[in-house]
Protein backbone atom coordinates (compact mmCIF):
# COMPACT_ATOMS: atom_id res chain seq x y z
CA UNK A 1 0.00 0.00 0.00
CA UNK A 2 1.10 3.59 -0.66
CA UNK A 3 1.29 6.43 1.22
CA UNK A 4 2.88 9.82 1.48
CA UNK A 5 5.95 11.30 3.30
CA UNK A 6 6.92 15.24 3.02
CA UNK A 7 10.64 15.44 2.60
CA UNK A 8 13.26 18.34 3.27
CA UNK A 9 14.63 19.23 -0.30
CA UNK A 10 16.58 22.59 -0.07
CA UNK A 11 14.59 24.99 1.89
CA UNK A 12 11.44 23.63 0.49
CA UNK A 13 9.63 20.77 0.86
CA UNK A 14 7.78 18.11 -1.58
CA UNK A 15 5.72 15.26 -1.38
CA UNK A 16 6.97 11.78 -1.79
CA UNK A 17 5.25 8.26 -2.16
CA UNK A 18 6.10 5.62 0.21
CA UNK A 19 5.73 2.20 1.47
CA UNK A 20 4.15 0.58 4.57
CA UNK A 21 6.57 -0.77 6.90
CA UNK A 22 7.30 -4.49 5.68
CA UNK A 23 7.98 -7.92 8.47
CA UNK A 24 7.15 -7.57 11.96
CA UNK A 25 8.81 -4.35 12.89
CA UNK A 26 6.30 -2.18 14.98
CA UNK A 27 5.11 0.85 13.28
CA UNK A 28 2.43 4.04 14.00
CA UNK A 29 -0.01 5.17 11.34
CA UNK A 30 -0.25 8.54 11.78
CA UNK A 31 -3.30 10.51 12.05
CA UNK A 32 -2.10 14.15 12.09
CA UNK A 33 0.81 15.93 12.77
CA UNK A 34 1.61 19.54 13.67
CA UNK A 35 4.14 21.78 12.02
CA UNK A 36 6.50 23.35 15.00
CA UNK A 37 8.19 26.42 14.74
CA UNK A 38 11.57 24.35 15.06
CA UNK A 39 10.17 22.67 11.90
CA UNK A 40 10.07 25.94 9.96
CA UNK A 41 13.95 27.06 11.17
CA UNK A 42 15.14 23.94 10.43
CA UNK A 43 13.32 23.65 6.81
CA UNK A 44 14.45 27.35 6.42
CA UNK A 45 18.14 26.25 7.08
CA UNK A 46 18.30 28.49 10.55
CA UNK A 47 19.31 25.07 12.27
CA UNK A 48 22.03 22.34 11.04
CA UNK A 49 19.71 19.56 12.15
CA UNK A 50 19.90 16.53 9.40
CA UNK A 51 16.41 14.91 9.21
CA UNK A 52 15.22 15.14 6.21
CA UNK A 53 11.20 14.46 6.93
CA UNK A 54 10.35 17.33 9.66
CA UNK A 55 7.67 16.77 12.41
CA UNK A 56 7.80 15.63 16.08
CA UNK A 57 4.02 16.79 17.28
CA UNK A 58 2.13 13.64 16.15
CA UNK A 59 -1.05 11.25 17.22
CA UNK A 60 -1.48 8.07 15.41
CA UNK A 61 -1.96 4.54 15.89
CA UNK A 62 0.42 1.88 17.22
CA UNK A 63 0.37 -1.62 15.33
CA UNK A 64 2.40 -4.83 16.15
CA UNK A 65 3.47 -4.25 19.43
CA UNK A 66 2.27 -6.54 22.37
CA UNK A 67 -0.79 -5.22 23.68
CA UNK A 68 -2.65 -4.41 20.45
CA UNK A 69 -3.36 -1.59 18.38
CA UNK A 70 -3.64 1.38 20.38
CA UNK A 71 -3.51 5.39 20.21
CA UNK A 72 0.08 7.30 21.07
CA UNK A 73 1.45 10.52 20.85
CA UNK A 74 5.31 10.89 20.78
CA UNK A 75 7.35 12.28 23.32
CA UNK A 76 10.71 13.13 20.50
CA UNK A 77 13.35 13.63 23.22
CA UNK A 78 15.30 10.62 24.10
CA UNK A 79 16.40 10.98 28.10
CA UNK A 80 19.42 8.61 27.24
CA UNK A 81 20.62 11.36 24.90
CA UNK A 82 18.84 14.18 24.58
CA UNK A 83 20.60 14.98 21.19
CA UNK A 84 18.52 12.33 19.57
CA UNK A 85 15.40 14.00 19.02
CA UNK A 86 12.53 12.98 16.20
CA UNK A 87 12.05 15.41 13.53
CA UNK A 88 15.74 16.78 14.04
CA UNK A 89 18.42 14.39 13.97
CA UNK A 90 16.64 11.30 12.73
CA UNK A 91 13.48 11.44 10.28
CA UNK A 92 10.26 12.66 12.19
CA UNK A 93 6.29 12.70 11.59
CA UNK A 94 5.26 13.69 8.78
CA UNK A 95 4.86 10.43 6.90
CA UNK A 96 1.93 8.00 6.88
CA UNK A 97 3.72 5.59 8.38
CA UNK A 98 6.65 5.66 11.22
CA UNK A 99 8.95 2.12 12.14
CA UNK A 100 9.79 1.86 15.74
CA UNK A 101 13.90 1.13 16.43
CA UNK A 102 16.96 1.75 18.12
CA UNK A 103 16.34 5.43 17.62
CA UNK A 104 12.83 5.44 18.45
CA UNK A 105 11.87 2.95 20.96
CA UNK A 106 8.37 1.93 21.95
CA UNK A 107 9.20 4.29 25.35
CA UNK A 108 9.05 6.91 23.19
CA UNK A 109 5.33 6.75 22.72
CA UNK A 110 2.39 7.64 25.39
CA UNK A 111 -0.49 5.81 25.19
CA UNK A 112 -4.17 8.25 25.18
CA UNK A 113 -7.60 7.71 24.52
CA UNK A 114 -8.92 8.63 20.96
CA UNK A 115 -10.57 12.08 20.71
CA UNK A 116 -12.68 13.94 18.22
CA UNK A 117 -11.23 16.82 16.44
CA UNK A 118 -8.08 14.08 16.11
CA UNK A 119 -6.37 17.33 15.18
CA UNK A 120 -5.96 18.68 18.31
CA UNK A 121 -4.10 15.81 20.00
CA UNK A 122 -1.22 17.04 17.93
CA UNK A 123 -1.02 19.83 20.53
CA UNK A 124 -0.29 17.26 23.66
CA UNK A 125 3.61 17.55 23.21
CA UNK A 126 3.74 21.25 22.97
CA UNK A 127 1.55 21.98 25.31
CA UNK A 128 3.59 19.41 27.81
CA UNK A 129 6.57 21.30 27.30
CA UNK A 130 4.76 24.10 28.40
CA UNK A 131 3.68 22.69 31.10
CA UNK A 132 7.39 21.76 32.00
CA UNK A 133 8.39 25.22 31.76
CA UNK A 134 5.38 26.15 34.45
CA UNK A 135 6.96 24.03 36.75
CA UNK A 136 10.19 25.47 36.44
CA UNK A 137 8.86 28.90 36.74
CA UNK A 138 6.84 27.85 39.96
CA UNK A 139 10.76 26.55 41.67
CA UNK A 140 11.71 30.49 41.04
CA UNK A 141 9.13 32.66 41.22
CA UNK A 142 7.17 33.85 43.87
CA UNK A 143 3.70 32.68 44.56
CA UNK A 144 0.30 34.34 43.92
CA UNK A 145 -0.55 35.98 40.59
CA UNK A 146 1.89 37.22 38.36
CA UNK A 147 3.06 39.83 35.49
CA UNK A 148 3.70 37.51 32.87
CA UNK A 149 5.54 38.64 29.62
CA UNK A 150 5.92 36.45 26.36
CA UNK A 151 8.00 37.39 23.76
CA UNK A 152 6.74 35.30 20.37
CA UNK A 153 3.07 34.99 18.79
CA UNK A 154 4.02 31.34 17.26
CA UNK A 155 1.73 28.51 18.49
CA UNK A 156 4.14 27.64 21.44
CA UNK A 157 3.67 31.37 22.55
CA UNK A 158 0.09 30.91 22.37
CA UNK A 159 0.02 27.98 24.41
CA UNK A 160 2.24 29.83 27.00
CA UNK A 161 -0.30 33.04 27.10
CA UNK A 162 -3.43 30.48 27.40
CA UNK A 163 -1.42 28.56 30.59
CA UNK A 164 -0.40 31.80 32.30
CA UNK A 165 -4.41 33.13 31.79
CA UNK A 166 -5.73 29.69 33.02
CA UNK A 167 -3.24 29.96 36.21
CA UNK A 168 -4.69 33.76 36.89
CA UNK A 169 -1.82 35.63 35.63
CA UNK A 170 -1.25 39.15 34.16
CA UNK A 171 -0.14 38.34 30.48
CA UNK A 172 1.54 40.47 27.58
CA UNK A 173 2.06 39.45 24.92
CA UNK A 174 5.11 41.05 22.40
CA UNK A 175 5.08 40.06 18.91
CA UNK A 176 6.85 41.43 16.03
CA UNK A 177 3.98 41.04 13.58
CA UNK A 178 1.05 43.66 13.92
CA UNK A 179 -1.04 41.01 11.61
CA UNK A 180 -0.82 38.24 13.95
CA UNK A 181 -1.35 40.50 17.10
CA UNK A 182 -4.80 41.13 15.47
CA UNK A 183 -5.30 37.81 15.01
CA UNK A 184 -5.08 36.70 18.89
CA UNK A 185 -6.87 39.85 19.66
CA UNK A 186 -10.22 38.51 17.83
CA UNK A 187 -9.73 35.45 19.78
CA UNK A 188 -10.93 35.76 23.08
CA UNK A 189 -9.83 32.67 24.99
CA UNK A 190 -5.69 33.56 23.74
CA UNK A 191 -6.20 37.76 24.44
CA UNK A 192 -3.76 38.71 26.82
CA UNK A 193 -4.29 41.66 28.60
CA UNK A 194 -1.91 43.59 27.22
CA UNK A 195 -0.37 42.95 23.26
CA UNK A 196 2.54 44.61 21.99
CA UNK A 197 4.82 44.98 19.43
CA UNK A 198 8.46 43.99 19.95
CA UNK A 199 10.46 47.11 20.29
CA UNK A 200 7.59 49.25 20.75
CA UNK A 201 6.21 48.11 24.29
CA UNK A 202 5.57 50.07 26.77
CA UNK A 203 8.28 50.39 29.79
CA UNK A 204 6.01 47.57 32.08
CA UNK A 205 8.00 45.87 34.26
CA UNK A 206 7.15 41.88 34.22
CA UNK A 207 7.57 39.04 37.08
CA UNK A 208 8.11 36.10 34.47
CA UNK A 209 9.47 36.53 30.70
CA UNK A 210 8.72 33.33 28.51
CA UNK A 211 11.01 33.99 25.53
CA UNK A 212 9.62 32.16 22.18
CA UNK A 213 11.55 33.50 19.60
CA UNK A 214 12.60 31.87 16.60
CA UNK A 215 16.90 31.73 16.48
CA UNK A 216 17.16 35.08 14.57
CA UNK A 217 15.39 37.28 16.53
CA UNK A 218 16.51 35.43 20.07
CA UNK A 219 19.12 37.80 20.86
CA UNK A 220 16.74 40.89 20.56
CA UNK A 221 14.28 39.18 21.95
CA UNK A 222 16.16 38.00 25.19
CA UNK A 223 17.75 41.55 25.36
CA UNK A 224 14.11 43.48 25.73
CA UNK A 225 12.69 40.45 27.94
CA UNK A 226 15.71 41.31 30.27
CA UNK A 227 15.13 45.01 30.43
CA UNK A 228 11.17 44.01 31.18
CA UNK A 229 12.31 42.23 33.94
CA UNK A 230 12.33 43.26 37.82
CA UNK A 231 15.39 42.56 39.50
CA UNK A 232 15.20 38.69 40.48
CA UNK A 233 12.54 38.11 37.46
CA UNK A 234 12.68 34.90 36.14
CA UNK A 235 13.49 34.51 32.54
CA UNK A 236 12.43 30.98 30.67
CA UNK A 237 14.14 30.21 27.56
CA UNK A 238 11.81 28.24 25.30
CA UNK A 239 14.63 28.59 22.23
CA UNK A 240 18.34 27.50 22.43
CA UNK A 241 20.13 30.83 23.45
CA UNK A 242 23.82 30.43 21.93
CA UNK A 243 26.55 32.23 23.41
CA UNK A 244 26.65 34.44 20.82
CA UNK A 245 23.53 35.75 21.79
CA UNK A 246 23.65 35.27 24.95
CA UNK A 247 26.85 37.74 25.04
CA UNK A 248 24.41 40.56 24.36
CA UNK A 249 22.85 40.79 27.11
CA UNK A 250 24.63 38.60 30.06
CA UNK A 251 28.05 38.69 31.55
CA UNK A 252 28.68 35.27 31.19
CA UNK A 253 27.72 34.32 28.01
CA UNK A 254 27.28 30.34 28.59
CA UNK A 255 24.10 30.65 30.71
CA UNK A 256 22.02 29.88 27.92
CA UNK A 257 23.41 26.13 28.58
CA UNK A 258 20.42 25.96 31.74
CA UNK A 259 18.12 24.19 29.59
CA UNK A 260 20.74 21.26 28.89
CA UNK A 261 20.40 20.60 32.36
CA UNK A 262 16.63 19.69 32.65
CA UNK A 263 15.66 17.60 30.25
CA UNK A 264 12.18 15.19 29.63
CA UNK A 265 10.70 16.13 33.00
CA UNK A 266 13.50 16.05 35.13
CA UNK A 267 14.74 19.48 37.34
CA UNK A 268 18.83 19.34 37.84
CA UNK A 269 18.37 20.72 41.45
CA UNK A 270 22.09 22.66 40.95
CA UNK A 271 22.29 23.73 37.30
CA UNK A 272 18.14 23.66 36.33
CA UNK A 273 18.14 27.60 36.70
CA UNK A 274 20.93 29.92 36.86
CA UNK A 275 21.50 33.06 38.17
CA UNK A 276 21.88 35.62 35.14
CA UNK A 277 23.65 38.79 35.58
CA UNK A 278 22.92 41.66 32.49
CA UNK A 279 25.64 43.77 31.71
CA UNK A 280 23.54 46.79 33.73
CA UNK A 281 23.86 44.53 37.24
CA UNK A 282 20.52 43.49 37.00
CA UNK A 283 20.26 39.66 38.36
CA UNK A 284 18.14 37.39 37.17
CA UNK A 285 16.77 33.98 37.35
CA UNK A 286 17.13 31.67 34.27
CA UNK A 287 15.83 28.78 32.92
CA UNK A 288 14.07 26.37 30.61
CA UNK A 289 14.65 22.90 29.11
CA UNK A 290 14.07 20.23 26.54
CA UNK A 291 11.99 17.49 25.93
CA UNK A 292 8.68 16.47 28.45
CA UNK A 293 7.98 13.69 30.67
CA UNK A 294 4.91 11.10 30.53
CA UNK A 295 3.25 12.79 33.50
CA UNK A 296 3.45 16.25 31.48
CA UNK A 297 1.90 14.18 27.84
CA UNK A 298 -1.06 12.91 30.18
CA UNK A 299 -1.69 15.96 32.21
CA UNK A 300 -1.57 18.09 28.05
CA UNK A 301 -3.99 15.07 27.36
CA UNK A 302 -6.50 15.96 30.14
CA UNK A 303 -6.42 19.80 29.57
CA UNK A 304 -7.10 19.58 25.72
CA UNK A 305 -10.27 17.38 26.65
CA UNK A 306 -11.17 19.76 28.85
CA UNK A 307 -11.51 22.04 26.16
CA UNK A 308 -10.80 21.00 22.80
CA UNK A 309 -13.13 23.69 20.83
CA UNK A 310 -10.80 26.26 22.60
CA UNK A 311 -7.34 24.49 21.89
CA UNK A 312 -8.48 24.07 18.20
CA UNK A 313 -8.38 27.70 17.71
CA UNK A 314 -4.91 27.65 17.40
CA UNK A 315 -5.51 25.35 14.24
CA UNK A 316 -5.97 27.36 11.24
CA UNK A 317 -4.71 25.12 8.51
CA UNK A 318 -5.70 21.32 8.75
CA UNK A 319 -4.51 20.13 5.53
CA UNK A 320 -3.89 17.11 3.63
CA UNK A 321 -0.17 15.92 3.02
CA UNK A 322 -0.50 17.38 -0.80
CA UNK A 323 -2.25 20.59 0.60
CA UNK A 324 -0.01 20.99 3.22
CA UNK A 325 3.22 21.52 1.15
CA UNK A 326 2.55 24.68 -0.44
CA UNK A 327 1.28 26.27 3.06
CA UNK A 328 4.35 24.56 4.69
CA UNK A 329 6.64 26.09 1.87
CA UNK A 330 5.24 29.32 2.29
CA UNK A 331 6.23 29.64 6.15
CA UNK A 332 9.29 28.11 4.95
CA UNK A 333 10.07 30.82 2.91
CA UNK A 334 9.46 33.55 5.71
CA UNK A 335 5.64 33.95 4.50
CA UNK A 336 2.89 33.89 7.27
CA UNK A 337 -0.87 34.23 4.97
CA UNK A 338 -1.89 31.93 2.39
CA UNK A 339 -2.76 33.25 -1.35
CA UNK A 340 -6.97 34.52 0.23
CA UNK A 341 -4.82 36.87 3.47
CA UNK A 342 -5.38 33.79 5.75
CA UNK A 343 -2.81 34.22 8.57
CA UNK A 344 -0.99 30.85 9.42
CA UNK A 345 -0.66 30.00 13.19
CA UNK A 346 -0.85 26.58 13.24
CA UNK A 347 -0.97 23.87 10.63
CA UNK A 348 -1.90 20.57 11.06
CA UNK A 349 -1.13 17.52 8.62
CA UNK A 350 -4.05 15.11 8.63
CA UNK A 351 -3.01 11.64 6.72
CA UNK A 352 -5.31 9.62 4.12
CA UNK A 353 -7.75 7.36 5.56
CA UNK A 354 -7.73 8.50 9.61
CA UNK A 355 -4.80 6.00 9.96
CA UNK A 356 -7.17 2.95 8.88
CA UNK A 357 -4.05 2.74 6.20
CA UNK A 358 -2.09 0.96 8.72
Amino acid sequence: MTGWQLVRSGRQVRIVPMERPRGDQPYVSMLAVGLCGTDVQIGAGHRGDVAAVLGHEGIGILHGAPGGDRTVVFNPVDVRDQDSILGHSFDGLFRSWVPLGPELPLGALQEVEPLDPVAVLALCEPLGTVLYSWELIGRSAPAGPLSVGVWGGGPIGLLHVRRAIDLGHEVELVEARPERLAWVENHSRLAPTHLSTAGHRTPRPVDVAIVCSPRPAMASAVRQAADALRPGGTMVLVTALDAAAAAATFVDATVGRVRRHNVCGSVDPGLGTVTAVTHEGKPLVLTGHRGTSRAQLHTADSLLRADPDGYSALITHELTPEDAVDVINRRLDGRFRTDDGAEIVKVVVRFPDSGRHG
